[in-house]
């Protein structure tokens, strides 16, 4: 078996005599990724947040220096999806399960003699618990941590770009790109939520103030955003992005 494409840099796949042996633990860098397992509209599987993680990191790691000191940990697959509650198909974490595996894996890694790790976050409901996790590695284990970041070009609309939030072109195209199987493009659709001159009841994800709500409360397809533009083509070219400045990111934190 050769999956991953980085398996020499995959620490599930090393012996533990590989992993205590491994030189420049203090400079070397882990990459833990974490997604989530959701409803994602009709045309995308549920395991869209945690396949893409590992896509990034398929297409990304072999873009690296053979010597750099880059490793991934073993994903956190599931986590904070309560947002999607009422549908089937997501599994959802407790908040404060996922800040204790996230801080489980940080202090082992810390223990196995790792100092720096980053978490490749691909759900955004992650984000809170994520950064609460990683301020209690740093004060109370040492670890140099950080929310890893790679923006890279996306070549969409204004309203896209602002409502396009699940399940929506940008997400649909990468899927469409990278795992033909598990996708039925005819069976996207579109849910706007608001207009660029009028939000409506939901403004950007980003905005200044939110309120909390569930996808049930805004569409009743999962879909927030147009999925009805998504081609393969754009996926194959924004994932060819993403790897690159994925690489870029992490060769720049181990230079």
């Amino acid at each position: 078996m050769s999956w991953p494409s980085y398996r020499n840099r995959y620490l599930p796949a090393m012996t533990r005599g590989a992993i205590d042996t491994l030189p420049n633990k203090d400079k070397a860098f882990v990459v833990l990724p974490t997604g989530a397992i959701e409803q994602h509209g009709p045309q995308l599987p549920v395991g869209v947040d945690a396949l893409l993680g590992q896509i990034y990191l398929d297409r990304a790691m072999p873009l690296l220096a053979e010597d750099a000191p880059v490793y991934v940990a073993p994903p956190i697959q599931a986590a904070k999806s309560n947002e999607h509650t009422g549908y089937p198909g997501t599994l959802i974490l407790h908040r404060e399960l996922l800040r204790q595996l996230i801080v489980s894996a940080g202090r082992q890694l810390s223990e196995w003699g790792f100092k720096r790790m980053g978490v490749l976050n691909t759900h955004g409901g992650n984000i809170s618990v994520i950064k609460s996790a990683l301020r209690e590695l740093s004060l109370d284990y040492g670890m140099e941590v950080q929310v890893l970041s790679s923006p890279y070009e996306i070549d969409i609309c204004a309203r896209e770009r602002a409502y396009g939030i699940h399940a929506n072109e940008v997400e649909s195209s990468l899927m469409y790109a990278t795992t033909p199987d598990m996708v039925d493009p005819e069976a996207a659709t579109c849910c706007w939520t608001g207009t660029l001159d009028d939000p409506k009841i939901l403004k950007s994800e980003f905005a200044p103030a939110t309120y909390a709500w569930k996808t049930l409360d805004i569409s009743r397809s999962g879909v927030v955003g147009d999925a009805t533009v998504a081609t393969r083509e754009k996926g194959e070219l924004w994932i060819s992005r993403a790897a690159e400045a994925l690489a870029a990111r992490l060769t720049e934190l181990v230079s």
